[in-house]
């Protein structure tokens, strides 16, 4: 995942001197981005997402990607509605300066209108690494803990994995656990629901 950090536009300002340090980056809103994309600034606002006042241009995903969140997605959602509601790729409005978009995300209604659903509608979140595995149990992590996200996973696409992430703290999650082959996982806010990590991340279709 490529990071693109974007400034404010430039505008004419008196010579400053050499000696004074570089301006800081522009520290984004999610208010001011939402402005910024109702005026036509961008010309792709679904790629991007706001993480601690960055932000960050999504990189298109390859086959293995998209097939493996859009598995996930189908067997989470046969377990877990009508309890909670899947979205995929669906923003997540936290703080005053982040909004990401979960590749998968649970919430506690099936529509919120116009708004887009904030941290306390979110049950489970759900992020497919390949080549945004630091930066998904980095930084995304930390905004996720930071946002009180209870149930976070990271599906890595080359390891067949799931790191599971709980009891989430201002400082990142407490509790971070790394789950392959047959250990087996449920989700919180569906705790009768089991599955191994090579049912959830397997490419064998369940029989129609």
């Amino acid at each position: 995942m490529a990071t693109a950090l974007l400034e404010r536009p430039k505008v004419e300002e008196p010579e400053a001197n050499q000696s004074e340090a570089a301006p800081a980056p522009y520290h984004w809103t999610v208010d001011a981005l939402e402005r910024a994309t109702d005026a036509g600034v961008f010309e792709y606002p679904e790629r991007l997402e706001l993480i601690h006042g960055r932000i960050i241009e999504k990189m298109s995903q390859g086959g293995p990607h998209t097939g493996l969140r859009r598995r996930m997605a189908r067997r989470l959602r046969a377990a877990i509605e009508p309890t909670a509601f899947v979205c995929e790729e669906c923003p997540l409005r936290l703080a005053l300066d982040g909004e990401p978009v979960p590749d998968i995300m649970f919430t506690r209604k099936a529509d919120y209108g116009s708004q887009h659903p904030t941290q306390e509608a979110a049950v489970l979140v759900v992020e497919v690494a390949s080549s945004s595995a630091s930066y998904d149990l980095g930084e995304k992590a930390l905004l996720y803990a930071e946002a009180n996200i209870s149930d976070y996973w990271v599906a890595l696409v080359n390891e067949n994995a799931i790191v599971v992430h709980r009891e989430p703290t201002p400082e990142g999650y407490s509790t971070v656990t790394r789950l392959t082959g047959q250990e087996t996982l449920s989700p919180l806010v569906v705790p009768e629901a089991v599955w191994t990590i090579d049912d959830l991340l397997g490419g064998v279709e369940e029989a129609q």
